[in-house]
């Protein structure tokens, strides 16, 4: 079953169509078939991780792939390295790794030269089913998450099936986190395909696995398209988003990205609960769902207070308002705002939220 459906996969392709660029993902499982597809000047960075897959020549070095990765400090080093190489403008960056690996690449990527091109090879679930289409790039910045960036795709998106493949139950409970809320916005159609794979992807079905990726980006595919700078539908797609962040960063970021944001959707649950936009039975199937996917082990040394600080933080807040993302139900999130002068409301509702769990 597993050969016939890598076969198969071999030929799919998704175009993205970008007011930047057009751009496409393809689903390759042939590495060597990659690398010929490198430009003859271009310039490898790959996340440590992936050592064994790829041979370092003159213009290839390693990176250690993280959030810390993400910093001003870091990224000085690699643009340092970069311009030792005597690149050009016609130079293309190869990028091999997880979302940390895509962030720092995509943004030196857009800045050097005023833009080169680069090509993307996401390697954890993570950034395969998720960021590796869209455009954003990502900056931490005194240790707030995502502050600086702009928008910058690549040319060319290749997903391998081989990198996912006997992963880590934190790797896969961290992607199955991310996909799920794309499932969770789209439809209840697609939030039952997504319960129908769920399970036998966490036992790194890789059948399974593959039709989540396959989905998430389809579904992602559409909002881009209709909302790429992120100013109206996009938005939606932060549901679980900025509770997740705010749990990410009151956990020292030990919590991974993709359990943050289920546990963020969650307490989204929760709250659009309490307020009266959610019924108690749909509350109750959501979270049975996320439940696959998180445990209240995971917010044992979380804050409610130190989330928040990062809540209030968060970019997609206004001056008057804090905004966050709630639901009606599958397929009908909202943007909810807050006025500043009521944050009490809030908090006291994330505090009630840790008190139940």
């Amino acid at each position: 079953m597993v050969d016939t459906l890598l076969n198969k996969i071999k030929t799919k392709e998704i175009k993205i169509y970008s007011k930047f660029k057009k751009y496409s993902v393809f689903f390759n499982n042939d590495l060597k078939n990659i690398k010929k597809n490198f430009p003859k000047d271009s310039i490898v960075i790959a996340d440590k991780k992936v050592k064994n897959h790829f041979r370092k020549n003159d213009k290839f070095f390693y990176i250690e792939g993280s959030e810390k990765l993400k910093s001003f400090e870091n990224l000085n080093i690699i643009i340092k390295k970069i311009l030792k190489l005597n690149i050009t403008k016609s130079t293309t960056l190869i990028a091999i790794g997880g979302g940390t690996v895509q962030d720092a690449c995509s943004f030196i990527s857009s800045i050097l030269f005023r833009g080169i091109k680069w090509i993307f090879i996401p390697t954890t679930l993570l950034s395969q089913c998720d960021s590796c289409i869209g455009g954003k790039t990502s900056i931490n910045f005194y240790g707030i998450k995502n502050q600086i960036g702009n928008f910058y795709p690549p040319n060319e998106i290749y997903i391998n099936l081989n990198f996912i493949k006997n992963q880590p139950k934190k790797n896969l409970l961290s992607g199955l986190g991310e996909m799920s809320h794309y499932y969770f916005v789209s439809s209840k159609k697609d939030f039952n395909f997504f319960k129908k794979h769920a399970s036998k992807a966490l036992e790194n079905n890789i059948f399974s696995l593959t039709n989540l990726v396959y989905g998430s980006l389809i579904i992602k595919k559409k909002y881009i398209e209709k909302d790429e700078f992120d100013t109206g539908e996009r938005l939606i797609l932060n549901y679980g988003h900025s509770f997740g962040h705010a749990i990410e960063k009151a956990s020292n970021y030990l919590i991974p990205h993709g359990i943050a944001v289920a546990n963020g959707m969650k307490i989204a649950n929760y709250i659009s609960y309490k307020k009266r936009f959610l019924n108690l039975r749909e509350y109750i199937s959501m979270n049975k769902t996320l439940n696959l996917i998180t445990s209240s082990k995971d917010l044992i040394k979380i804050k409610p207070e130190i989330m928040m600080k990062a809540l209030e933080k968060d970019k997609k807040n206004n001056k008057k308002s804090m905004r966050v993302i709630l639901t009606k139900g599958i397929g009908k999130m909202f943007i909810f705002s807050i006025d500043r002068r009521k944050k009490k409301v809030l908090k006291n509702l994330l505090i009630n939220y840790f008190k139940e769990i």
